[in-house]
């Protein structure tokens, strides 16, 4: 199992996480916003399925509260499902959606996914006229664009060796033969980025069947 919570808490790369104001306000420099980073629900079930497998994990919703909802994800270990749950309010935006959305991201984190965003300090952007994401702040009365802050490295996925190393036992049951495959694959020039990505592949494909 240890293995298994340190690939759930490995970061994610920047395309797997989504950025979202939580509040803006007028400042002496202009327009600001505070933004903060999640992982999309999208990378948190890719994520499970490839340290459990597509039938090795599964989640349940219950109603929480007056508008509310609470998830539960469940992982197989050692042949028993155990289950960690949490909750979120509905969303002004779909507000049925962003609560199951929110409610499953708060669920992950339990298990350790995403849960090194929390030591993200405070990012705060530039609400300007040109950018890749819109706000319209009536109360705050800040309209216009911003775009998503760059993740300090330590935020990034940093394929060392023990990373790779985990996940070939992960998919073979044992660390044999690991150096001779190891060296076989840079010696065709891949990079440790290129070697995870075909582990990774190579246990979604087994976890699928």
């Amino acid at each position: 199992m240890t293995n298994q919570l340190q690939l759930l808490q490995e970061p994610f790369h920047e395309k797997d996480i989504e950025w979202r104001v939580q509040r803006a306000m007028n400042t002496q420099k202009g327009n600001k916003a505070i933004v903060l980073a999640y992982v999309t629900n999208r990378a948190i079930m890719a994520r499970l399925d490839e340290v459990f497998g597509i039938g090795g994990w599964k989640n349940e919703y219950k109603e929480w509260r007056d508008k509310g909802v609470l998830c539960g994800i469940s992982v197989k270990i050692e042949g028993e499902w155990v289950t960690k749950w949490d909750g979120a309010e509905e969303t002004n935006i779909e507000a049925v959606k962003g609560g199951f959305s929110g409610s499953m991201k708060r669920a992950a984190v339990q298990w350790g996914i995403g849960r090194y965003l929390y030591d993200l300090e405070e990012a705060w952007v530039d609400v300007k006229e040109k950018g890749a994401n819109y706000i319209n702040d009536k109360k705050a009365n800040v309209k216009g664009y911003w775009d998503v802050p760059k993740l300090p490295s330590w935020a990034l996925p940093n394929t060392s060796i023990e990373i790779i190393k985990g996940k070939y036992q992960t998919g073979k049951g044992s660390l044999e033969g690991f150096d001779e495959w190891y060296q076989s694959m840079t010696e065709k020039g891949m990079s440790n980025n290129d070697i995870d990505a075909v582990l990774t592949q190579q246990l979604l494909k087994k976890r699928a069947v």
